[in-house]
């Protein structure tokens, strides 16, 4: 019988519906090994006598609306702990100064806990949405990160996502290779793509294929020209709806400080930038635009571009590995001219598929490195490039 009693009453005291008499509980206590002591104490004392349960639940804001967010469900874990903490814990003992000391060493532990959480909810290519909601976007503003929003020079299509305000990232890749294509001798370039968040939502963009290298009949050393780059966020990924993150961009290719192996004419670019969250961490990137090219006879041609990489993180948070591609053109100006006559109702195609890996060293520093094969006549046989980002 004792054996009965000093189990039954655990459950009484935490998971019993209904309120227990103060009465019962005191004797119950005496029946537990261990509690002699507290036979001294007066009901009161020892759960509040009759005094009715405080309830703190209605304190408890209600759930705020969905919105990509875990306040959600951080709010629902408040109201469950205090729902619990109302019907175990009697007022006298929970309203206590001793019960808020005791409770002291716990709350700063969460704190640091949730800290470290906030880390690594930082980290990585999956967040870049949840950064610039209203509650972290101090955070995200307050100190450098290389892995968000992440390089764009790693792959061939560029982000949906801009730097936060007075955020910037260097991008150099001073080792890129084109192999030779139908019109176009091999080249090497040092590309770089300065960045500048001007606003949270605006970023200006320095890009140019730096020092270069053309082959061929006729070898030459020289500089490509700049271009100026802006990128426009527009809207979060909306992944309950399907719905991706959504920039715009547009470059204008300038012939100033390039050499005239280089120079391909003052030209415009625009495209709308996407990413988008897959299932089984995959992530989703692909831009769609127009860009413009100069002909062997001088004359401006519009033509359809289309970008795109299917990335996936391995092995940690910090490195992944993408499978990338082009039609037409590369985000960028980053491609050589090409000296081929064409039928103008049938502009050539250019296209190329390949992989690559970015891994974040650190929060300031990012290695990234790709290597593509061209799948048509136009396109060079071997685009590669390796390269590091710097963010400040």
């Amino acid at each position: 019988m004792y054996k009965i009693l000093s189990l039954m009453p655990v459950r009484v005291w935490f998971r019993a519906p209904i309120p227990v008499s103060s009465s019962l509980l005191v004797w119950v206590c005496l029946a537990l090994t261990g509690c002699a002591a507290s036979a001294g104490r007066t009901p009161a004392t020892a759960v509040g006598d009759a005094q009715a349960p405080k309830s703190r639940s209605a304190d408890i804001p209600p759930l705020p609306p969905t919105d990509g967010s875990y306040e959600r469900f951080r709010a629902f874990g408040r109201r469950v702990a205090v729902e619990e903490w109302d019907a175990t814990i009697p007022p006298a003992i929970a309203d206590s100064p001793q019960t808020a000391e005791a409770e002291q060493p716990f709350r700063d532990f969460g704190k640091q806990q949730g800290e470290a959480v906030a880390g690594e909810f930082f980290t990585g290519l999956y967040n870049r949405s949840q950064a610039r909601l209203p509650e972290n976007v101090e955070k995200w503003r307050s100190e450098p990160d290389i892995s968000n929003p992440g390089p764009d020079l790693p792959n061939f299509p560029n982000s949906a996502f801009t730097l936060p305000q007075g955020r910037a990232y260097i991008e150099v890749s001073p080792f890129t290779f084109y192999g030779s294509g139908l019109g176009s001798p091999a080249q090497y370039n040092a590309e770089y793509l300065l960045r500048y968040g001007l606003t949270d939502d605006i970023e200006l963009r320095l890009f140019s294929n730096g020092l270069s290298w053309s082959g061929g009949e006729n070898p030459s050393w020289g500089f490509s020209p700049l271009a100026f780059d802006t990128k426009i966020q527009m809207w979060m990924e909306k992944p309950d709806y399907f719905i991706p993150a959504v920039g715009f961009e547009a470059y204008f290719q300038t012939e100033w400080l390039g050499n005239s192996p280089f120079n391909g004419g003052t030209q415009p670019g625009l495209m709308f930038n996407f990413d988008q969250s897959l299932p089984w961490d995959i992530d989703f990137e692909y831009n769609l635009g127009a860009t413009r090219f100069q002909d062997m006879d001088g004359d401006n041609v519009w033509e359809f571009s289309f970008q795109w990489a299917v990335q996936r993180n391995f092995f940690s948070e910090d490195f992944a590995l993408f499978v990338h591609g082009f039609y037409n053109a590369a985000s960028m100006p980053r491609l050589p001219n090409f000296n081929f006559t064409f039928d103008r109702n049938t502009v050539p195609a250019q296209n190329a598929v390949g992989g690559g890996f970015s891994w974040t060293v650190n929060k300031r520093l990012a290695i990234y490195g790709q290597v593509s094969a061209g799948t048509t006549k136009l396109t060079p046989s071997i685009i590669s490039n390796v390269g590091f980002a710097l963010g400040f």
